[in-house]
């Protein structure tokens, strides 16, 4: 277990000056000072109708995203929804890249008399072994905002699970012994699952960083971001383009049929159709004669001979300006889908997203649509994504939070690091009022607002999100529809 922090008190200004690059007139500041405010949970967001959710509107992540590497097929594979946002199992090289988080080291903690009077929250976080570098960035995010919003007498106490699932029990039982009052994370299902059970029998909330719905249950939030969710926003965004007929083309593994799972719901509540959804064993060599299949490839082209055949019979002038219109046309007829999911992510993505264009599925034509996974510069120069959207959470917060953590920490955060930020900011916030830590409270239906926008839990452990839509074009992805500032706005 790694030393509790103690919120710096007036008399800790010299870790105080160990933030000196924070600047009170910032423009983070502002917003930080804004995400303060917001987070209070009888202010902020304007309340939003008890019956109107992301869920009711639409029917409604893994350890590293995949790493291409050159003739090894499982290194492009989309991965497990736990996995979902993780840039890289280990991003960093450098361990004296990361200092020390500012905070008071408190050399024992038990579940004493001093438990009564401090606010101490958990956080469970693999702070060993191959994903050690990331649990740490994570925990830092945390002292960010427990510096930010806390008050004196709250008290984080980082905890190893070692991202397994016995770790998680054994971390879930150290911060319950120690006078947790709530558990943040951990970030992998597993270690969900091992710590959910241990917290539920003591009654203490866990409000965790994976995007696994399905350990989510009351009690147990996941708080990730879900990648069913962002489908469904920009499903529900693509109707508004004209687009109602969709397909699917899923990996086969959990991931790919935790997807499918949601999304005849998803498509039906936007008012749309679900067609065919086919699944590719991801770098295999069937690959190509899937995607071949899935675009009816052979009998479009089939379709052009026969027409072809039929004008040169004909003869005559039309027919001959016929034919000069299909020269260059690879196919003929048209497909029986106007819109695309395609939740795979990294070298997975580029590859299937060839062979499309190959089988002749133009993205002018059809709306390719995926996750926040695309959210990757990599991706952006691939000719058969230009004019694909994804869901995605504002970038402009998440651009200033990741220059002051770098600024701070001496290293760019990954990316799930805004999960620690905004989860400690909300237990800071509730933890000012004892009473407010509390089920009643975590599921409190304006939600809250942080790094990542809006986002509020629900009874059944799930978390709910406002999302931007981005379309990615020849300079990146843009923000072509902005993620909702409350939930009666939200799409």
């Amino acid at each position: 277990m790694d030393s509790p922090k103690r919120h710096p008190g007036q008399n800790q200004a010299p870790r105080r000056q160990a933030l000196k690059n924070f600047d009170r007139d910032s423009a983070w500041c502002r917003v930080v000072c804004r995400t303060a405010s917001v987070f209070v949970l009888s202010i902020g967001l304007a309340a939003c109708s008890a019956t109107t959710s992301i869920t009711d509107l639409f029917g409604m992540q893994r350890d590293g995203a995949p790493v291409e590497t050159a003739n090894d097929p499982g290194a492009n594979a989309t991965r497990a929804p736990d996995q979902g946002l993780i840039p890289d199992a280990n991003p960093w090289t450098n361990d004296a890249a990361l200092p020390e988080g500012v905070g008071e080291e408190i050399p024992t903690l038990f579940n004493d008399e001093a438990a009564t009077s401090e606010k101490r929250v958990a956080l469970l976080l693999p702070l060993s072994g191959q994903n050690a570098a990331l649990g740490r960035a994570m925990r830092h995010a945390a002292e960010l905002a427990m510096f930010d919003i806390a008050a004196d007498d709250f008290i984080l106490m980082p905890i190893d699970t070692a991202g397994t699932y016995q770790g998680g029990q054994n971390a879930a039982r150290q911060a319950i012994n120690a006078g947790a009052k709530m558990i943040l994370g951990p970030l992998f299902s597993e270690s969900v699952s091992g710590a959910s059970e241990v917290a539920k029998s003591a009654n203490v909330p866990v409000v965790a960083f994976s995007n696994n719905r399905r350990v989510a249950e009351n009690g147990v939030w996941v708080n990730g971001l879900i990648p069913e969710d962002q489908i469904a926003r920009a499903v529900g965004y693509a109707t508004t383009q004209g687009k109602y007929r969709f397909a699917a083309l899923l990996p086969q593994n959990d991931y790919g049929r935790q997807i499918a799972g949601a999304l005849q719901s998803v498509v039906s509540r936007v008012g749309g159709t679900l067609g065919r959804v086919a699944f590719y064993q991801p770098g295999s060599e069937g690959l190509q004669q899937t995607i071949r299949d899935f675009a009816n490839y052979d009998a479009r082209r089939a379709n052009l001979r026969a027409r072809k055949a039929q004008l040169n019979a004909e003869g005559g002038t039309a027919a001959k300006r016929a034919l000069r219109r299909l020269e260059g046309v690879d196919t003929l007829g048209e497909l029986d889908f106007d819109a695309l999911i395609l939740p795979a992510t990294g070298g997975d993505l580029r590859q299937v997203s060839a062979l499309l264009a190959y089988f002749d599925i133009d993205p002018s034509v059809v709306q390719f649509i995926g996750t926040f996974g695309w959210n990757d510069p990599g991706l952006f120069t691939e000719p058969a994504l230009k004019g694909g959207i994804f869901a995605a959470p504002n970038p402009e917060n998440w651009e200033l939070f990741a220059d002051r953590f770098a600024r701070t920490f001496g290293d760019q955060p990954p990316r799930i690091s805004s999960l620690a930020y905004d989860s400690t900011a909300l237990a800071a916030l509730m933890a000012r009022d004892e009473n407010n830590m509390s089920e009643a409270a975590l599921t409190n239906t304006s939600g809250f607002v942080g790094v990542d926008g809006v986002f509020r839990l629900t009874p059944a452990g799930r978390s709910e999100r406002g999302y931007a839509i981005m379309q990615i074009g020849p300079d990146g992805a843009k923000v072509i529809a902005p993620a909702p500032a409350s939930f009666d706005q939200v799409f």
